[in-house]
């Protein structure tokens, strides 16, 4: 029998053939019950089913197997596949389950499941780069020692396998013509946001939730996704949700039928129906009112939307939105439904603060401003900093995020000729331009910042992992370097 590690998470297709017999679990056939009684070693078991809700079957396999082994988490999915021998449409629902542990080693067990499913796995594996294993099941009667075996199914690929082609594709090409966006420079601290981002824009039909402060660059993280996606095709639409009031947001969002309202004197279609095919962008997600996060679930839960006075109609948008709050915080008040959090989270990224990505990814993006805008501003050559402004600019906390930077050097080039001096910065960053940025406490100002952004602002949690006695510590050295 195969040793096998204890990774947390079993995944597995329910087995119509093998699993039953007049209804309950044949506990000789059975491959999952044959699993747990000799190999289960893990956190959870999540058993999949290809009925809809409340399936029969479905319901026999969790309840036989939770009765034979009460102290094993086993959690049960329902797909809701309508063909079973569609590999594409198996495929998508698979992919959607495996990046929900993405960040944790999951187990595929091979053996249930019909011919399909098991090249679906095998495509999930090879393809997805999540730390996958596939174990498959061996009766004893076809074992060497007559019993029941585990064995993994390695794949070996080529020197130059698909992986290293998608990571290749992630660099940052500096000898690259044309005016690039400035995120574009996937630098260290981003690498694996963008690396995960990769992953999810080959899973189609899988929503995306991208946080990160103002600034931090989710626009762009957004229309890389779309970009890499096999809609990148098709309409790309972005929307700031916190610009609308709810009537004009739901109008703007579903569009509406003449007469719907006083100045509806056509139909109009709403930005869903104008993203059909490709990917719609909702950002400032968090700010949106209870009456259209409501309206938004039904869109993501039937796949429908209606427009204003119209009738339902199908819809088929990828959702990529966006936020600088915190949805889970807000879901514990009451402010944001948890199922539409869960709707939409079915992957979530989330983008560093600029500072905390440290000085010398902020000197890199430094650089390549000033020569982005050389371009812009027609320039014979690159504007030249001397060495003050330079550890002014490092020294700064940012907190308009990397889109304050590029602002910045928008001003350095409309103000200064060919050199920019320490005036001609904004005052903002001039009164800390004399401070030493290697002093203690500079170091403790910006641990402190670092320690409260990893937190979301929880000044209990962050005392405790900074180590200060007491609270009012925390509170006076935030005072003190002024990081409200």
């Amino acid at each position: 029998m195969l040793n096998i590690e204890n990774s947390p998470i079993l995944v597995s297709w329910i087995s119509y053939n093998s699993d039953f017999h007049n209804g309950r679990i044949n506990r000789n056939t059975s491959p999952n019950f044959l699993f747990h009684k000799h190999f289960y070693s893990h956190k959870k078991h999540v058993l999949l089913s290809p009925e809809a809700e409340e399936g029969v079957k479905g319901l026999h396999a969790l309840q036989g197997l939770k009765k034979d082994f009460p102290s094993h988490e086993i959690e049960l999915r329902y797909l809701n596949i309508s063909d079973v021998i569609d590999l594409n449409e198996v495929k998508t629902k698979i992919e959607s389950v495996l990046l929900s542990f993405y960040d944790e080693p999951i187990d595929i067990f091979f053996s249930p499941g019909t011919s399909i499913m098991q090249l679906a796995w095998y495509i999930c594996h090879i393809h997805l780069n999540l730390s996958t294993r596939i174990l498959q099941s061996r009766p004893a009667q076809f074992s060497k020692n007559n019993e029941i075996e585990l064995v993994e199914l390695n794949i070996h690929f080529s020197k130059a396998p698909f992986t290293a082609i998608l990571k290749e594709q992630l660099l940052y090409d500096s000898n690259k013509k044309g005016n690039e966006s400035p995120a574009q420079i996937i630098t260290p601290s981003i690498k694996s946001v963008y690396q995960k981002a990769h992953l999810v824009a080959q899973t189609d039909h899988v929503h995306v939730l991208i946080s990160g402060e103002s600034g931090t660059g989710k626009e762009f993280l957004a229309t890389y996704i779309h970009q890499q996606s096999v809609r990148k095709n098709k309409a790309y639409i972005a929307v700031n949700c916190s610009a609308f009031h709810d009537s004009l947001l739901e109008s703007r969002l579903f569009g509406h039928v003449k007469g719907a309202f006083t100045d509806a004197i056509c139909d109009a279609n709403g930005l869903f129906k104008q993203a059909e095919g490709g990917t719609l962008f909702l950002d400032e997600i968090g700010d949106i009112s209870p009456y259209m996060q409501q309206l938004l679930l039904r869109v993501i839960q039937e796949k429908e939307m209606i427009p204003v006075g119209g009738k339902p109609q199908k819809i088929n948008v990828r959702i990529i939105a966006a936020t600088n709050k915190n949805l889970s915080n807000l879901a514990e008040k009451g402010l944001f439904r948890w199922d539409l959090y869960y709707r939409l989270a079915v992957v979530e990224l989330q983008l560093p603060s600029f500072k905390s990505r440290g000085m010398r990814e902020i000197n890199t993006m430094l650089d390549y401003f000033l020569k982005v805008k050389q371009k812009q501003f027609r320039r014979k050559q690159v504007l030249k900093i001397n060495n003050e402004v330079r550890q002014a600019l490092l020294s700064y906390h940012y907190p308009g995020n990397i889109r304050e930077l590029e602002n910045i050097i928008d001003t350095l080039y409309v103000f200064a000729n060919e050199l920019a001096c320490i005036d001609d910065l904004p005052e903002s960053i001039k009164k800390n331009a004399n401070k030493d940025i290697l002093s203690w406490q500079a170091v403790e100002k910006e641990h402190i910042r670092f320690v409260l952004d990893y937190y979301h602002g929880n000044k209990n949690k962050a005392c405790t992992a900074l180590g200060y006695g007491s609270i009012n510590t925390l509170r006076k050295k935030i005072s003190d370097y002024e990081l409200l």
